[in-house]
């Protein structure tokens, strides 16, 4: 039931983005700044990370963990009660002890940045 409403809502929202709020957001004063230098995809993510790979390795690791945390209910909306094993066997760990580690690493790197540009600043 809750799937439905995702495939019903998502492209809804991301229509509504495309449509009317990117380009509102456009006029916005304080944000042209922002679109200038951010105006395709890739340039929007590097301008977003700050112009830093420490803040993309950051997000990349964070997505990692963030993603063996999602084991469990993916494997339940799968219908696979197996997938959980199968990743444990492959990674040779638990992926749930994983997932909190690469969350780890992630805010470490994350506030570590943040505290060096609040040096530079």
């Amino acid at each position: 039931m809750w799937l439905i409403w995702l495939l019903l809502i998502v492209p809804g929202l991301i229509c509504l983005y495309a449509l009317i709020i990117r380009g509102l957001l456009h006029k916005i004063p304080a944000l042209q700044k922002f679109y200038a230098e951010a105006d395709g995809f890739w340039a929007k993510v590097w301008a977003i990370c700050g112009n830093s790979l420490t803040m993309v390795w950051a997000h990349v690791i964070g997505g990692i963990g963030s993603a063996l945390e999602l084991l469990d209910p993916v494997a339940s909306a799968v219908g696979d009660p197996d997938f959980k094993t199968q990743v444990s066997n492959a990674l040779q760990a638990n992926p749930k002890i994983l997932g909190w580690v690469l969350i780890g690493i992630s805010t470490v790197t994350i506030v570590v940045r943040l505290r060096s540009i609040t040096k530079v600043v």
